[in-house]
C-alpha cells in the first residue's frame, strides 16, 4: 500500500503589511551591519548636492553620545557603536564605584595600623584613591570629547539649513 503523495510547500500566503515592514526592517538590519567602505566621516559635511533635496540631519543625544540621525530606521553600525561607547562608560562607572567601596576599606586598614601602631611605606587608601581619580578623568576625557563632538555637528546642521534653505530658495520660480 503505498501513501499519497503531498506537495513539498503549502501555498504562501500573501504577507500582512505588518509582517512586510517587520521582514523589510530586518533586511535593512542586516544590510547595515558593516560600515559601507566608501563612507567619509559624518564631520565632513555640508556636502554639495545635485538634483536632490538636501535631508537636514537631526542631532540626538544616546545617554550623552552625540550623533547625526539622516534617516530611519538607525543603521544596525551606528547602533553598535553607540552600544560599545555608552557600554564602556558604564563599566568606568562601575570600577569608580567599586573603587569608592575598596577606599572604605583601606581607610579602616589604616586606622587598624594606627590602633596597632604598624608603619607602611605606603598608606592603603594611596591606590584605591589613584585609580579613583583615573576612571575619573577617563569619564571627564570622554564627556569633553563627547561635547566638543556634539558642538560640532550642531555646526554642520546649522550649515546644512542654511543651505537647505538657499538650495529652497534657487529652486522656486521667482514670480
Amino acid at each position: 500500500m503505498q501513501r499519497k503523495i503531498r506537495p513539498i510547500a503549502p501555498p504562501a500566503k500573501p504577507l500582512t503589511p505588518k509582517k512586510a515592514r517587520k521582514e523589510n526592517s530586518i533586511r535593512l538590519q542586516e544590510e547595515t551591519t558593516q560600515r559601507h567602505p566608501n563612507a567619509t566621516s559624518v564631520l565632513n559635511r555640508p556636502r554639495p548636492l545635485g538634483d536632490k533635496k538636501r535631508n537636514v540631519p537631526v542631532l540626538v543625544n544616546a545617554r550623552g553620545l552625540p550623533f547625526l540621525r539622516y534617516k530611519k530606521p538607525q543603521p544596525r553600525n551606528v547602533s553598535g557603536v553607540i552600544r560599545k561607547k555608552l557600554g564602556c562608560r558604564w563599566d568606568w562607572i562601575e570600577r569608580r564605584d567599586r573603587l569608592k567601596i575598596e577606599l572604605l576599606f583601606a581607610k579602616d586598614e589604616e586606622e587598624w595600623d594606627h590602633i596597632t601602631k604598624t608603619k607602611e611605606p605606603s598608606t592603603w587608601s594611596e591606590h584605591p584613591a589613584n585609580a579613583i581619580a583615573d576612571v575619573n578623568a577617563k569619564i571627564g576625557h570622554f564627556d569633553m570629547r563627547a561635547k566638543e563632538l556634539a558642538d560640532n555637528m550642531w555646526k554642520i546642521i546649522l550649515a546644512e539649513r542654511a543651505l537647505a534653505e538657499e538650495e529652497a530658495s534657487q529652486k522656486q520660480p521667482k514670480q
